[in-house]
Formats: structure tokens, sequence, C-alpha cells
């Protein structure tokens, strides 16, 4: 009956020509369907219940793989007392384990079925950064806590945490760029970025020793004003284009 009632209504606004209505008159049909039929329509679903969904449906895996990224620096650093230098290069491997959850859409090629679901791409990433975020955070507190222990001082505490803070924004900020940007899939760029990253922070400590100097602690401050800078170019980016619906992250084949 609803149904009936709804095509007869549709008819009266046609007119019996049978021609398109204007835009203004298609507006006001669409709200004069919705206010006749309330049961029909459904609000749009709040961030933080949308966090909860994704949590439900990609929490777990997102921090299990966190997890074992950070089991297996703690075994590295208790088999062979982690110096202060080694922290750094552990961090892109926490932006490695989450890649195959941010670039999933677009491996399965179904990005435009996320983006125009119940939300857009712009929020289901969001709320996967605050999950992936929150367990990096929680891993690097533990990993700060271990050094801290191992060196039995909290002297250079600082010092780690601009260390840790570097390559960590450098990798994040490289592959939300990834994702907004790039045409085909990114997954293995930003796998590559993140290893590459791996590798040099690894061995900077012997290629530029000067690096690690007293007298380059304001090149470090500067690489975390102007990355998390560019980390909140991203996240601002993110936020505007879900307000305004724009498909975020779509693979232009």
């Amino acid at each position: 009956m609803r149904n009936k009632a709804l095509k007869r209504m549709l008819r009266q606004d046609l007119g019996h020509g049978g021609e398109p209505v204007r835009l203004e008159e298609t507006v006001a049909l669409c709200r004069r369907l919705a206010q006749a039929h309330p049961a029909d329509t459904e609000a749009r679903q709040g961030f933080w219940g949308f966090l909860a969904d994704v949590f439900h449906f990609e929490g777990i895996p997102l921090l299990l793989s966190q997890l074992a990224v950070l089991l297996a620096a703690c075994l590295a650093a208790l088999s062979s007392r982690m110096g202060v230098y080694e922290v750094p290069h552990y961090m892109p491997l926490f932006i490695l384990a989450v890649v195959p959850a941010f670039f999933r859409g677009q491996h399965y090629r179904v990005s435009e079925v996320e983006a125009v679901t119940r939300t857009s791409g712009a929020l289901l990433t969001l709320a996967r950064l605050v999950i992936a975020g929150g367990g990096a955070l929680v891993c690097l507190t533990f990993l700060l806590a271990l050094e801290i222990w191992l060196q039995r001082s909290c002297e250079n505490l600082g010092h780690i945490v601009i260390y840790c803070l570097v390559p960590y924004l450098t990798c994040m900020t490289a592959m939300l760029a990834l994702i907004r940007r790039s045409k085909r899939d990114g997954a293995p760029l930003c796998m590559a970025i993140a290893l590459g990253s791996v590798f040099f922070w690894r061995h900077a400590s012997s290629l530029f020793p000067w690096l690690y100097e007293a007298s380059a602690l304001g090149v470090w401050v500067a690489a975390v004003l102007v990355y998390s800078w560019l980390f909140a170019k991203e996240i601002v980016y993110i936020i505007h284009a879900n307000k305004e619906v724009n498909m975020y992250g779509i693979v232009d084949r």
C-alpha cells in the first residue's frame, strides 16, 4: 500500500504529460515523501557509533598486528640491550602493520562502495586512523618504558620521543597522501617507503653520526614540526571531505 501511495504522489507531481519536474520541484517532492513516511528514513550515523562499528570489524586485527611488532621490538631489545639510536627504526613497522587495513578497499576494488554506503571513505579512513594511532601510542609508551628500564635512566627520554616521532609521522603522512592521490593500488609503494625508512633509520647512527649529536637537536625538532604540519593538513582534508561528502581515496581507473 505504501509503495502505491508513493507512486501515486510521484505521478501527481510529474503531471499528466509525463514531463520531468524542475530541480526545485524535485527537492520539494523528496521532502514531502520523507515527511509523509518518516519511518523510511534513517539518520546519518554519528562518528563514535561508526567508530565502534569499525572497531568491531577491523579493530582487533589492527591492534594485533601492532602488538606483534611491539613483541618483536621487545624481544630484540631484551636480547641486545636496545640503544637510544635503535628505537626509531621500529616505528615505521607500526605503519607497515596497518597498511593492509588502510588499502584493503583499493586492493579489492571496492573503494567506491566504501565511500557511498552510509558514510564516506574519509570517515572510514579517519576511524581507522583513530584505532591505529591509539594502538601505536600504547606501543610507543611501552617501548619507552622498556628503554627506561634497560638504561636505568630517564635522561634521554625527550630525545627518544623526538627520534620516534620523526619516522612515524613521515610514514603516516606518506600513507595518507598515497590513499588520497594514488590512481593505482598504493599499498606496495607504501610498504616500500616503510621498509626503506626502517633500513635508513637502522643505519642512520653509523651513516650520519652527527645526526644524534646535541647540536642536531634543532634539526629533529624542525622535522617533527614540519611532519606534524603535513599530517595535520591530511587530517583536515579528511574532515572537510567527510563534511562535504566528497569521494576520498577512490581509485580512478
